[in-house]
């Protein structure tokens, strides 16, 4: 084989090789433009089925904005006053509080007040009423016992008497 042949070889084989890529080529660019003609048509429905929804969209997007910003000038009002009154309510809480708790003292020292004034008067009855009382009850008792006494003494000696009349006059 000499150097033309193979050089022929070579060039034919290129020429076959180009001519195959050139028809790839044109095969990709049929298939492109059949893609390409498709998506578009497919492009153009969505295009015709979402413009209502997104002309729609739109009209109540413009509706509602003043709506929407009226609302949140709203909220940011609701909200300042809202605040103001849990501040409000804090303070009058803590008023609240600390009335209660001066209450409370003055209630703790009414009751020791009253708690000492009550021991005091119990000491003073006991002292000046209950110990007389105790021992008034006590002569009494005496007096009671010796009067119950005196009568068993004279109930025996009347038994005494009578019993020796019995037996004189029995004898």
């Amino acid at each position: 084989m000499d150097k033309d042949t193979v050089i022929t070889i070579f060039v034919v084989v290129a020429a076959f090789a180009i001519v195959v890529q050139t028809g790839v080529l044109i095969a990709l660019y049929i298939a492109l433009r059949q893609s390409s003609a498709r998506i578009e048509g497919i492009a153009g429905r969505l295009e015709h089925q979402a413009s209502p929804v997104l002309a729609t969209a739109n009209a109540i997007l413009a509706d509602a904005q003043p709506k929407i910003a009226e609302i949140t000038t709203n909220l940011v009002e609701s909200t300042a006053t809202m605040r103001e009154h849990v501040t409000q309510v804090g303070e009058a809480t803590g008023e609240i509080v600390e009335r209660v708790r001066m209450q409370a003292v003055r209630l703790d020292e009414f009751i020791t007040s009253a708690a000492n004034k009550l021991e005091a008067t119990s000491e003073v009855l006991q002292t000046s009423v209950l110990s007389p009382i105790r021992r008034v009850r006590a002569i009494v008792q005496a007096l009671g016992a010796g009067l119950s006494f005196l009568r068993a003494h004279r109930a025996r000696r009347k038994t005494s008497a009578t019993e020796v009349e019995d037996e004189e006059m029995f004898i």
